[in-house]
């Protein structure tokens, strides 16, 4: 008897311990994060990837438009976004759009405008 009971003790644990392998600890966002002069930033396909901080729950895409040059940037953040600002700086008109998802490396297809 307490051998069967030992038995089935141990494939009680052992069936736990597998269980808790195979549960992922840590469910972090995945994004690609680059900047305007990242010339792989602009369609974000070759963009590099980062692990996004506990508190950014989404990825982001900023597309600057300006009359005289234009620049992307992709990243995490903490709020969702979808919108399009224009803006003027030193007499320099430009438009400054922004969109979220929330997926993994959902902003390597997303365009900001």
């Amino acid at each position: 008897m307490t051998t069967t009971h030992q038995l089935m003790a141990a494939a009680f644990y052992l069936c736990g311990l597998l269980f808790l392998l195979h549960v992922d600890s840590v469910n972090s966002l995945r994004c690609k994060s680059c900047g305007s002069t990242d010339f792989t930033c602009e369609t974000g396909n070759d963009a590099p990837a980062v692990i996004c901080n506990d508190g950014d729950k989404y990825c982001i895409v900023i597309r600057v438009i300006g009359s005289t040059n234009q620049g992307t940037f992709r990243g995490c953040f903490n709020e969702p976004v979808n919108r399009c600002v224009p803006k003027t700086i030193l007499g320099v008109t430009y438009q400054s759009c922004s969109k979220t998802c929330s997926s993994d490396f959902c902003n390597s297809q997303l365009s900001g405008n």
